[in-house]
């Protein structure tokens, strides 16, 4: 967006506000804005961890500048718009949907009563144009444009775990918006897509212009790690190849990570590496030792289907980042249990894997099981702006659960949460796993977190 305003004439500022608390801690909000003066300010407001500081960086910027016009956008903004823009007199505007257009003609001075995909303040009454037409064509963005942010170097070398100097520079490319899947527990999927952002079909980029932005990123800005933001399998093999053969004629020596919805052929994992020479590291969502339950949270795998996979990606050098949910519907107790039996054992069996320790599961406003809970046997605890925003305040992880299910309870689960986490966590401590942390470490880092015994490494 910030792209996509300078291209059109604007002057465009980008400033991460927590990534320059991280490297300030001393300074407030005052100073880090100090000399700010803007028509217009934009604030983030896309998952639903950026309830509460979203809104108070909007109170802070409107007492600042009370001429400027304050918007807000992301997914948790377009969903919640209108109790955003009725509750809060000082957010101007939410930005329902993709913002590029919208945000466009807001900076243009178009009055927002004209425009559609705005929910906005009109007097003392909020109202709304309804959605804009969704673009077609999304390769008329410009997605690589890292120098409108400030310090753009330290940002790249960010993770939520915040700023490590040694960590390598990395940046996420944006393959396609939406998404062909409909898994349950995901506001980001096909259906929770729709029901936030207005757009009713994913909308796919080229292969091509996907792999021109891999190629600038490691060029002209020195990133080390693309990691792409849709599993390319999720658009068939055929657009998979097309895009891995499109990287790998670029001869870049690049490492590359992404979230699985399919598990790979083995020709296809020989296509990721011939792609991405440095290495792959993928996001294996195990989420439940109960196949039922998998699939119909819309994990397209059975745990034998994984079995037969993790020969495949040891012996071929692939690292897998493993994923349980605790939560799901349909999963009990036991499930947990045997889950945590099972992440322990695989990693004992293969080093390349490292299994994530499991936090809080909070479902996504938008995400089918809270659309519709019925369907899922689901009861949900939290459904409007004002009950996030108080939630991402606390540090007790059972307020962080928003869903319950016919087999476990709210408490339940953030119990259940909390021993699969502390057991992978201390056996981590306890060096249990070694090997397993510093290939996944090295593969991120400069630099390995242990010495590996001699024969180690790949």
């Amino acid at each position: 967006m910030a792209d996509y305003l300078e291209s059109s004439g604007f002057s465009v500022r980008l400033v991460n506000l927590a990534l320059e608390r991280l490297l300030n801690p001393h300074a407030g909000l005052r100073q880090l804005l100090a000399g700010l003066e803007a028509r217009v300010v934009g604030v983030s407001l896309h998952w639903f961890v950026h309830s509460y500081g979203a809104v108070e960086v909007a109170r802070f910027v409107k007492s600042l500048l009370p001429d400027s016009k304050v918007i807000l956008g992301g997914f948790t903004a377009s969903f919640f718009a209108r109790e955003i823009a009725e509750r809060y007199s000082f957010v101007d505007a939410v930005v329902v949907g993709e913002g590029e257009e919208t945000l466009l003609e807001i900076a243009s001075g178009e009055p927002l009563e004209k425009l559609r995909g705005v929910v906005y303040r009109a007097g003392r009454k909020v109202a709304w144009n309804g959605y804009r037409e969704p673009i077609r064509d999304l390769d008329r963005y410009r997605y690589t444009n890292l120098k409108a942010f400030d310090k753009w170097s330290l940002y790249l070398r960010c993770s939520p775990s915040g700023y490590t100097p040694t960590r390598r520079p990395s940046f996420w490319v944006a393959i396609a918006r939406s998404c062909l899947m409909n898994c349950a527990y995901c506001g980001g999927g096909r259906e929770g897509y729709a029901s936030a952002m207005g757009r009713e079909e994913p909308v796919l980029r080229r292969p091509e212009r996907v792999a021109d932005d891999v190629e600038r990123l490691a060029s002209e800005y020195g990133v080390k790690i693309v990691k792409l933001s849709h599993d390319p399998l999720i658009w068939g093999e055929k657009h998979y190849s097309r895009l891995m053969n499109e990287i790998a004629k670029r001869g870049l020596d690049l490492r590359a990570y992404w979230d699985l919805t399919f598990l790979p052929k083995e020709g296809m994992v020989r296509e990721a590496l011939r792609a991405f020479e440095g290495g792959v590291c993928w996001g294996l969502s195990v989420e439940t030792v109960n196949d039922e339950v998998r699939l119909k949270v819309g994990r397209p795998y059975t745990l034998e289907d994984i079995e037969r996979f993790l020969p495949v990606a040891e012996n071929m050098g692939v690292l897998l980042d493993g994923y349980f949910l605790v939560g799901l519907p349909g999963d009990t107790k036991e499930n947990v249990e045997k889950g945590l039996e099972y992440a322990l054992k695989t990693m004992r069996k293969y080093r390349n894997v490292y299994f994530v320790p499991p936090f809080p599961y909070t479902m996504d406003p938008n995400a089918p099981m809270a659309l519709r809970p019925k369907d899922y046997g689901v009861r949900v605890l939290c459904r409007s702006f004002e009950c996030y925003r108080r939630l991402v305040r606390s540090e007790k992880w059972a307020d962080w659960i928003v869903h319950e299910t016919e087999q476990l309870s709210k408490r339940e689960i953030a119990e259940l949460t909390e021993k699969f986490y502390k057991t992978l966590a201390e056996a981590y401590r306890r060096g249990e796993f070694a090997e397993n942390v510093a290939l996944r470490y090295s593969f991120e880092h400069e630099g390995a977190l242990v010495k590996l015994p001699p024969g180690g490494g790949w």
